[in-house]
């Protein structure tokens, strides 16, 4: 007999080599062992091929649905504004307001929140949102950002997310904030920043 690993001559008995030390019997788990056993299968492979079927079955009919928007109500409201004209800076601090406006709570609503700017030109809009910091608009080119609003918005219910924008460019410019469905075109709510 001779090691599958390093090919040395070895006694026929032999569960591990002499020269490399590897294991050189049968690769058999234990459990599986036992539970072939068990079942008197031969294989426990057609059972492993239903229990993998089953588990990808499951994940996809878990899947989250899209969320549903239709008895949602979204608006901008702006809480304060600060413009330091010589800096190019341009800040608000808005709040975004969903309402629920149907029968039964939603929850985990992903949302889309983008800038354009009017003409273009090289600017940068930086939305402070849920705490974070992140540019929405870089030199003029739009950098959505979905998010999903966590919790649950029982019916009749509101919620104010805080969201902070900065923007940094040169007046003349028109910027709008949008807020869309994840994926989707449709806009949800908007809110134009017009400097002169």
């Amino acid at each position: 007999m001779f090691c599958r690993y390093c090919g040395s001559h070895i006694p026929d008995d032999s569960l591990f080599c002499a020269k490399c030390g590897k294991r050189l019997g049968p690769r058999e788990n234990p459990r599986v062992a036992k539970i072939v056993q068990t079942l008197r299968l031969k294989t426990p492979y057609p059972y492993f091929a239903l229990l993998f079927t089953l588990f990808i079955a499951w994940t996809i009919i878990s899947r989250p649905t899209h969320a549903d928007y239709s008895y949602l109500k979204w608006s901008f409201e702006v809480d304060k504004k600060l413009d330091l004209p010589q800096e190019n800076l341009f800040a608000q601090a808005l709040s975004l307001v969903v309402e629920n406006n149907g029968a039964v709570a939603v929850r985990e609503i992903p949302i889309e929140l983008s800038a354009r700017i009017e003409p273009p030109k090289r600017a940068d809009v930086e939305a402070d949102f849920l705490g974070r910091k992140l540019l929405i608009l870089q030199q003029g080119h739009s950098l959505p950002l979905t998010v999903v609003l966590a919790g649950e918005l029982l019916p009749g219910a509101k919620k104010r997310i805080l969201l902070n924008g900065s923007i940094m460019a040169e007046p003349p410019f028109k910027v709008t904030y949008e807020v869309r469905e994840e994926d989707r075109q449709p806009v949800l709510t908007s809110y134009v920043v017009e400097r002169e």
